[in-house]
Protein backbone atom coordinates (compact mmCIF):
# COMPACT_ATOMS: atom_id res chain seq x y z
CA UNK A 1 0.00 0.00 0.00
CA UNK A 2 0.78 3.71 0.62
CA UNK A 3 2.79 5.63 3.26
CA UNK A 4 0.77 8.07 4.76
CA UNK A 5 2.77 11.04 2.38
CA UNK A 6 1.76 9.58 -0.16
CA UNK A 7 -1.65 8.21 0.10
CA UNK A 8 -2.33 11.90 1.00
CA UNK A 9 -0.24 13.87 -2.48
CA UNK A 10 -2.59 11.24 -4.42
CA UNK A 11 -5.84 12.53 -2.78
CA UNK A 12 -5.38 15.99 -3.13
CA UNK A 13 -3.83 15.97 -7.01
CA UNK A 14 -6.51 13.34 -8.63
CA UNK A 15 -7.63 14.57 -11.64
CA UNK A 16 -11.34 16.22 -12.12
CA UNK A 17 -12.94 15.81 -15.08
CA UNK A 18 -14.17 19.64 -16.55
CA UNK A 19 -15.44 21.46 -19.23
CA UNK A 20 -12.32 23.83 -20.78
CA UNK A 21 -12.89 27.71 -21.37
CA UNK A 22 -10.99 27.27 -25.01
CA UNK A 23 -12.54 24.58 -26.08
CA UNK A 24 -14.72 25.21 -29.67
CA UNK A 25 -18.03 23.99 -29.03
CA UNK A 26 -18.94 23.95 -25.33
CA UNK A 27 -15.23 22.67 -24.22
CA UNK A 28 -16.47 18.97 -23.49
CA UNK A 29 -13.86 17.57 -26.04
CA UNK A 30 -10.93 20.02 -24.89
CA UNK A 31 -11.99 18.68 -21.30
CA UNK A 32 -12.07 15.18 -21.66
CA UNK A 33 -8.59 15.70 -23.81
CA UNK A 34 -7.26 17.28 -20.33
CA UNK A 35 -8.75 14.38 -18.05
CA UNK A 36 -7.06 11.14 -20.23
CA UNK A 37 -4.12 12.94 -21.83
CA UNK A 38 -5.16 12.15 -25.63
CA UNK A 39 -4.59 14.49 -28.22
CA UNK A 40 -7.64 17.02 -28.67
CA UNK A 41 -7.63 16.44 -32.42
CA UNK A 42 -8.12 12.21 -31.50
CA UNK A 43 -10.99 12.98 -29.50
CA UNK A 44 -12.78 15.20 -31.60
CA UNK A 45 -12.24 12.85 -34.45
CA UNK A 46 -14.13 9.84 -32.45
CA UNK A 47 -16.78 12.52 -31.81
CA UNK A 48 -17.50 13.12 -35.11
CA UNK A 49 -16.81 9.86 -36.02
CA UNK A 50 -19.17 8.47 -33.69
CA UNK A 51 -21.63 11.46 -34.01
CA UNK A 52 -22.16 10.35 -38.26
CA UNK A 53 -22.21 6.51 -37.33
CA UNK A 54 -24.93 6.60 -34.80
CA UNK A 55 -27.12 8.65 -36.47
CA UNK A 56 -26.22 12.20 -34.70
CA UNK A 57 -28.80 11.80 -31.96
CA UNK A 58 -27.59 9.52 -29.09
CA UNK A 59 -24.08 10.90 -29.15
CA UNK A 60 -25.57 14.74 -29.82
CA UNK A 61 -27.78 13.76 -26.83
CA UNK A 62 -24.90 12.89 -24.56
CA UNK A 63 -22.70 15.40 -25.60
CA UNK A 64 -25.28 18.00 -24.31
CA UNK A 65 -25.67 16.36 -20.91
CA UNK A 66 -21.99 16.19 -20.87
CA UNK A 67 -21.80 19.98 -21.52
CA UNK A 68 -24.91 20.51 -19.04
CA UNK A 69 -23.64 18.72 -16.29
CA UNK A 70 -19.97 18.77 -16.55
CA UNK A 71 -18.57 22.18 -14.70
CA UNK A 72 -16.81 24.29 -16.27
CA UNK A 73 -12.97 24.85 -14.89
CA UNK A 74 -13.17 28.56 -14.57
Amino acid sequence: MYDDEEYYYRKRHRRKLYRSPNGLIFGVCEGLSDYTGISVGLIRFLAIVTFIISGFAPIGIIYLLMAIFIPSRY
